[in-house]
């Protein structure tokens, strides 16, 4: 006994709407996509976590990635021009003291044995890759965004032109902007 396939003609206004429910859906679908970005959100201030930060910035723009950075509270340290007193009022000249005044201030996380780590590991580094202060260039060469967290500037008293980087200041709903749409976002403490 053979086999007889039957074909089957859909009505073409039938198909036509099956075509149409598809294409919703696949638009659909691809609103949820994430896109090609990166989104690093760095609270930290220690030296460590900042070369992590903007290396793995770096990394993700040689890949063909869009990077956003956002800095809040001792994470701005690391993008500050210097430290800047003059201006400011009392509790906020407080908080600058306490502070890195800029990246190369900043001292590790761990091993910082009483002020000699960031040294040590600058030595360490120095001819095997690059320093801070050139994946900062890097990045901004490499076209990251850099986002300061607005609430953080009054409340440690940093004004709009403490920055080495070109960067754009807002709250968190424009950070949460960019990391819900990316497709990687971490968050360094």
């Amino acid at each position: 006994m053979s086999v007889i396939s039957e074909l089957v003609v859909a009505n073409p206004t039938d198909l036509a709407a099956r075509m149409s429910m598809l294409e919703a859906e696949i638009t659909q679908l691809k609103s949820r996509v994430p896109d090609n970005k990166v989104s690093i959100i760095l609270l930290s201030g220690d030296f460590d976590k900042a070369m992590a930060a903007f290396m793995m910035a770096t990394g993700a723009t040689a890949m063909g990635m869009e990077v956003t950075m956002f800095f809040t509270f001792w994470g701005c340290s690391v993008i500050k021009k210097g430290r800047k007193l003059k201006g400011k009022k009392l509790t906020h000249k407080l908080i600058n003291l306490m502070l890195p005044g800029n990246s190369e201030a900043l001292a590790p996380s761990k091993m910082s044995f009483g002020g000699i780590g960031r040294k040590f590991f600058n030595y360490m580094m120095k001819g095997e890759m690059a320093s801070l202060e050139e994946l900062m260039q890097l990045a901004v060469e490499s076209d990251v965004r850099f986002q300061i967290c607005a609430p953080s500037l009054g409340l440690m008293g940093f004004h709009a032109d403490e920055w080495k980087v070109p960067v754009d200041i807002c709250g968190v709903a424009a950070m949460y902007e960019v990391a819900l749409k990316a497709r990687t976002a971490y968050f360094i403490s």
